[in-house]
């Protein structure tokens, strides 16, 4: 919902409001009127974030799977591997090693369908050696973060699992971001 909207018809309604509550949004009208750059600075606006309109709203995406990935932190500015140190005695360090699940979704008409094909092609899948991620790809209905080329960072993805079980990387992910498990 963009404010200040000049074109006929704009005028925000109850129903309006109502969507806009539950993440849903509507087509706005003629913007060539729209000053944007003094709309960046009105304060209302300080804050701009894109956000899912109408029926793709985060309401109406469901989840099928999960790619899990197993990376290695490299440095965003000189690409050298990241490593950690256990005091001054350690001089090799270890990689700095974490977890990252890419979720495969749908939208919610169509979740029955992308779940079916997903589990008669789940077989064929791990005997070619591709991932759901490759499968969201060629399935019109399906989407994979990968696909948007989302997290952009250019750290390296293992072949497998590291040594540790996941329950380390995972407990100790949700404690760098302050979560606890209740």
């Amino acid at each position: 919902m963009i404010p200040g909207i000049l074109s006929s018809g704009a005028d925000y309604t109850e129903e309006d409001h109502r969507k806009r509550s539950e993440g849903k949004g509507r087509m706005v009208g003629d913007l060539s009127g729209m000053d944007w750059v003094q709309w960046t600075k009105d304060q209302l606006c300080t804050e701009f974030k894109i956000r899912y309109w109408g029926g793709a709203s985060k309401s109406n995406i469901r989840p099928i799977a999960n790619l899990r990935q197993y990376k290695i932190r490299v440095c965003r500015e000189c690409g050298e591997l990241l490593r950690t140190y256990d005091g001054l005695d350690d001089g090799t360090g270890s990689y700095v090693r974490y977890i990252q699940d890419n979720p495969v979704v749908a939208f919610a008409a169509d979740i029955e369908m992308a779940r079916l094909v997903f589990q008669q092609y789940k077989a064929t899948l791990r005997a070619e050696g591709m991932t759901v991620a490759d499968l969201a790809k060629m399935t019109p209905f399906a989407m994979c973060t990968l696909e948007l080329d989302l997290p952009k960072n250019k750290d390296i993805v293992m072949d497998g699992p590291f040594e540790e079980p996941d329950e380390y990387f995972l407990r100790r992910q949700k404690a760098a971001f302050g979560i606890t498990e209740a």
